[in-house]
């Protein structure tokens, strides 16, 4: 059982109305929440926190009324704050219906008001709209001056606060950056295995980044204020092809899958589903019901039939919705190597390449489904990187990585055994576009492959035997490879200061810093450095308190920092997906 979502200002006002002494206990009371019994119903929940005392939440939980407990403190109890600070952030404001099915739980997925028309002048920053910028930067300088370990639930409260201060002054981008900060750390703080640091640092440089452009002014206004998400509108009647699955693992704690498809003209299709649940619901997601209409199979059969929907419904990035609006019937699927997903796999892959840069633009919503994904035709290849793809397109090879390392998915064996036992063999392959010159694979197909597997492998959800592969072949070795920049030196740092805080910077700095130098990169060298005189500047003011400026430089300099490593990583990816080398600068 899952709790209900929550309104960020109803669990910022349960925290600030704590006194002191129970606020400290706060984060104590939330490493018992696995000891919970949680009892759904249609009205809300019912939470046991012990024999005694039990927390009511009524949804939806948008006022302070919604949630109730039968201690003799309440509403100003530990157990009250507690539950409110362990359930997920409420991103649907119920004054604004959502035209959606039960599709996947996605942080950020936040619904307002329709964006201002195209061609309509973007008015200036209002003083509302910058001083809820300057809220959830505030907030966001605490949590790099502490890291993770410091972002206890009072700081998180204090970002929901900003949030909704965010929400209600019609600022979307920045409300969703932030909530996503909140979730990422609370999947941090409780090991939620879907929680990775480089998401957590990639949401914090968005969230800083926004409130830089509206305290300031400058830039593109309405990109910086953002678009609100939409609900499902009509798309007409699409003839659907799958194309492969991968499993889902949330930072909310839901597990599920998704299913890409493409319709006759080759535009690609997303449905997802999503539940709460756990590792071992993880592994068996694909494998679970999906409705679309009155059909009903699982993802994995979806992924390698046909179907044709009648009245279907999307949203902006193009996610099928599960509503019953739409009439649908199944029909044969096509391989990979017929007509319509055969297009995919011709176009150039510096096309695909640059497909996923530009969308990178967009707001997460926004970006349409399959935008990153890579479609590559070559052998397979291995060597101390792992799983390698040799393409005709690119001089140098592809490495192959896994999305996600948890040994509940079979990522990461299905590659090892790859790179062991199908080395010289092609392939057609569905990848993710990682990085330069790097994918995390996601499906597989191949003549030699068994025909259980109904024509490919999804990584994610299948899993290979030695008797289903070829066995090694002697190859050439991959072409030389064009080495990269390393820019991951600067990466480490900003991670290490989202980790631990102000205190990451006091080692290994001026090494990579010279280490930058060397490989030519002497603005990274800067930033690095930069970075570390302000992490280790530190004054008080007239009464002898740490002063507060100095977290607002920590910051400042950890975005210049970030801003220059996404771009620069951003121009090497360019370069190495191009079909020649480009000559450096």
């Amino acid at each position: 059982m899952s709790l209900p979502d929550v309104a960020p200002h109803v669990t910022a006002d349960a925290v600030a109305a704590l006194p002191t002494r129970l606020r400290s206990k706060l984060d104590q009371a939330l490493e018992k929440q696995p000891t919970w019994t949680i009892t759904s119903s249609d009205s809300g929940a019912t939470i046991a926190l012990d024999d005694h005392v039990t927390v009511t939440l009524t949804t939806p939980v948008d006022a302070a009324d919604r949630a109730a407990c039968n201690c003799l403190l309440a509403p100003r109890c530990l157990h009250r704050a507690a539950v409110l600070s362990a359930a997920p952030v409420l991103t649907t404001q119920p004054h604004h219906p959502v035209a959606a099915g039960p599709d996947v739980a996605t942080a950020g997925a936040v619904v307002t008001t329709e964006a201002d028309p195209p061609d309509a002048a973007a008015p200036s920053t209002t003083a509302e709209e910058k001083a809820a910028a300057a809220q959830v930067r505030d907030v966001a300088a605490q949590i790099l001056e502490h890291g993770v370990a410091g972002a206890d639930a009072v700081t998180q409260a204090d970002l929901l606060r900003a949030i909704h201060q965010a929400r209600a002054v019609g600022l979307p981008r920045l409300a969703t950056a932030a909530t996503r900060v909140v979730e990422q750390l609370r999947a941090a703080r409780r090991g939620i295995p879907g929680f990775r640091l480089a998401d957590l640092t990639e949401d914090l440089r968005e969230a800083l980044t926004v409130c830089h452009l509206l305290i300031e002014g400058i830039g593109d206004q309405r990109a910086a204020r953002g678009t609100s998400r939409r609900g499902y509108s009509p798309v007409g009647d699409l003839h659907l092809y799958g194309l492969c699955t991968e499993p889902l693992r949330t930072t909310t704690g839901h597990v599920g899958a998704i299913s890409y498809l493409t319709d006759g003209d080759a535009t690609i299709w997303s449905l997802a589903q999503a539940r709460p649940g756990d590792g071992d619901t993880a592994r068996n997601a694909a494998h679970s019901s999906v409705n679309l209409g009155d059909v009903t199979l699982s993802h994995r059969e979806l992924c390698r039939a046909g179907m044709i929907a009648v009245n279907a419904h999307a949203s902006v990035d193009r996610r099928l919705s599960h509503g019953r609006t739409t009439q649908a019937v199944r029909t044969t699927g096509r391989s990979w190597r017929e007509e319509p997903a055969d297009a995919l796999w011709r176009q150039p892959i510096p096309e695909q390449a640059a497909r996923w840069l530009n969308a990178l633009e967009l707001a997460r919503h926004e970006r349409p489904a399959g935008h990153d994904l890579a479609f590559l035709d070559g052998v397979l290849a291995a060597d101390q990187r792992g799983l390698l793809l040799q393409t005709a397109q690119l001089p140098g090879p592809v490495t192959v990585l896994a999305p996600h390392d948890d040994p509940v998915l079979p990522y990461v064996a299905n590659l090892r055994l790859l790179a062991a036992h199908a080395t010289g063999m092609p392939v057609r392959m569905i990848g993710r576009f990682h990085g330069p010159r790097q994918v995390h694979g996601l499906a597989v197909a191949a003549s030699w492959l068994p025909d259980r597997f109904g024509g490919h492998v999804d990584l994610g959800v299948d899993q290979l035997q030695r008797a289903d592969l070829p066995g090694a072949a002697t190859t050439e070795p991959p072409g030389a490879d064009q080495p990269q920049p390393p820019l991951h030196l600067l990466a480490h740092h900003l991670q290490r200061v989202v980790s631990a805080g102000r205190s990451a910077l006091m080692s290994d700095v001026d090494r990579d810093a010279r280490a930058l130098l060397d490989a030519q990169l002497p603005t990274a060298a800067f930033v690095l450095q930069e970075l570390r005189r302000a992490g280790h500047r530190r004054s008080r003011d007239a009464f002898g308190r740490l002063n507060q400026q100095d977290s607002a430089a920590l910051a400042v300099a950890w975005l210049t920092a970030a801003a220059y490593q996404q771009a620069a990583t951003t121009a090497a990816a360019v370069g190495s997906w191009q079909s020649r080398w480009q000559p450096s600068a």
